[in-house]
């Protein structure tokens, strides 16, 4: 897992879902708070900052932000 990706996402994830404790690759979605809108917003800035589109449907299946992450990392080669 490529670092500065991962931590580029966990800091979109904390802005998204206004996270104040440490996101890291086994944070869950959970743990964050659920709420769709909040992840269209994580979605949309992954998108706009890395380049890479992951659509919602996916990431709602999705446990942690590692899994994310992964998937981010397909999307960006």
């Amino acid at each position: 897992m490529n670092q500065e990706v991962l931590e580029q996402v966990c800091e979109f994830a904390k802005s998204a879902y206004k996270y104040d404790g440490e996101v890291t690759a086994d944070t869950t979605f959970a743990e964050l708070g659920k709420g769709s809108m909040k992840m269209i917003a994580l979605t949309s800035m992954i998108e706009n900052e890395l380049d890479a589109e992951v659509p919602i449907r996916e990431v709602m299946t999705m446990k942690t932000v590692g899994e994310l992450v992964e998937r981010v990392e397909e999307e960006m080669e």
